[in-house]
């Protein structure tokens, strides 16, 4: 085994954290303090990949979003005042070299009706991160004497060609990061990307919004490393989201089951599919803040010992409910089938589902679709089950989410919740499931005052 290979821990830095050069100045300080050698991992800086997504829908008035984009680089760059001209000057060389690249990509850009559109666009938003992991090793030779370099993600990571959202080959991934890392050199510092992948034949794509601590996750699985360091703009796990609840607190440690349910429902610091591999590998995930590690952050484990209650509070703006009404439903066997046959056809992803003798009540995830350039519901899924039941939406909701250990344990459980959210109606409730959350679904207007009421009643 090459030594590289021994005692690794993966760092991954987001946007915000990789944002600008006293951002990534940060994180490399963060880096300088680490015990063990570090493999890093980066999302592109923040704000860039908002405006490739937008690019991608106005490819036309794509000018000045690239102007943006270059400006924000250059910016970083010209920061850089302490590193070797000549390295210096390879760095800038490579950066232009990725924006000459864009720029011909954006202008080879096919109609969005074509089946090529995806493949480009995954293309497209891939330029974010082959930016940031350049700015990234620059700032890093700078600040630290050493030397870095980018190991492209392309190379290691493999997947399905499910653009927008692709799926990895474990096996695949494993066998080939094995092979690149057998290659590097231990002298060297390396920096990756996130949310980037490729397919068998090289074909490149991305695993969706958010998808940086998911690569980060996968690559430590792939490699074995001893831990997974999420550092972002947050200390952590919070109760519930501060920017809702001005008392909302770090939560200093928490199961894998809890942190799963807290990104499953909207805790935008983790991204739900990155603790799956974690999970299965035992992997320690810890998150904290990139500019001041210093205040600690929340480590996810296996397991905890606190008791059943309600720990924090997760919140999913932007749903809709939509509600199946048949009168053949009723004493009649097939129908969710018949209904779940089409969810599959159009790949629609469905949240929580309720169900009585006539009518069938489910969740789905308005923002999360979006993010994804999908619509919520095609017209033709909603034509097709209407041709044997009637259909109702209902937008403009919040799904609001009490996570904690063991929480169906609790003893009065329901009483104090439908305390504090009274006298906001609640659409939906879903409890039973999962022995880690009480959902219910609420009109977004009320979003703020009944997760400030709910989270009156959380204990520190």
């Amino acid at each position: 085994m090459n030594q590289l290979q021994k005692n690794l821990s993966i760092a991954k830095f987001g946007g915000t954290s990789v944002a600008t050069y006293q951002a990534i100045s940060a994180a490399v300080a963060n880096i300088q303090q680490q015990t063990q050698r570090t493999i890093v991992v980066v999302s592109a800086c923040g704000g860039v990949t908002d405006l490739l997504v937008s690019i991608a829908q106005t490819v036309r008035d794509s000018a000045d979003m690239l102007s943006q984009i270059t400006e924000r680089h250059q910016t970083i760059i010209s920061h850089i005042s302490k590193l070797d001209a000549a390295r210096l000057q390879h760095w800038r060389a490579q950066l232009e070299q990725i924006h000459l690249a864009l720029s011909l990509h954006v202008d080879q850009a096919p109609d969005k009706t074509t089946e090529d559109y995806a493949q480009w666009r995954d293309k497209l938003l891939s330029f974010g991160e082959a930016c940031s992991s350049v700015l990234f090793c620059a700032v890093w030779e700078e600040l630290d004497g050493t030397s870095a370099d980018v190991l492209p993600a392309e190379n290691w990571l493999v997947t399905d060609d499910r653009f927008g959202h692709a799926r990895p080959d474990m096996a695949a991934t494993r066998s080939k990061t094995k092979q690149q890392f057998e290659a590097l050199d231990e002298s060297i510092q390396y920096v990756t990307q996130g949310f980037i992948g490729a397919t068998q034949t090289g074909v490149t794509t991305t695993l969706g919004r958010g998808g940086s601590d998911y690569s980060a996750a996968l690559l430590a699985v792939a490699i074995d490393a001893q831990e997974v360091q999420i550092w972002t703009d947050v200390a952590g796990v919070y109760s519930t989201d501060p920017r809702l609840c001005e008392d909302a607190f770090p939560i200093p440690e928490m199961s894998f089951d809890e942190a799963a349910e807290m990104a499953t429902f909207g805790a935008k610091v983790l991204h739900p599919a990155s603790l799956i591999p974690a999970i299965e590998h035992n992997i320690p995930v810890f998150v904290g803040h990139s500019h001041y590690p210093e205040r600690g952050g929340t480590r996810l484990v296996r397991d905890t010992v606190f008791r059943p209650d309600v720990r924090a509070i997760a919140v999913r703006k932007k749903q809709t409910l939509m509600t199946v009404h048949s009168i053949d439903m009723f004493h009649a066997s097939g129908f969710l089938a018949k209904l779940f046959a089409i969810f599959a056809k159009y790949d629609i992803s469905i949240d929580l589902i309720t169900t009585s003798e006539v009518s069938i009540a489910l969740t789905l995830d308005e923002g999360g679709s979006q993010a994804n350039n999908r619509a919520t519901v095609p017209s033709a899924a909603i034509e097709a089950i209407e041709a044997f039941a009637r259909v109702e939406l209902e937008h403009d909701l919040s799904l609001v989410a009490l996570i904690g250990n063991q929480i169906g344990r609790q003893s009065q459980l329901s009483q104090w919740v439908f305390d504090a959210v009274s006298p906001t109606p609640v659409r939906m409730i879903c409890q039973g499931a999962s022995p880690y959350n009480l959902c219910f679904l609420i009109p977004a207007a009320d979003t703020d005052s009944v997760v400030n009421r709910l989270h009156d009643r959380i204990k520190r």
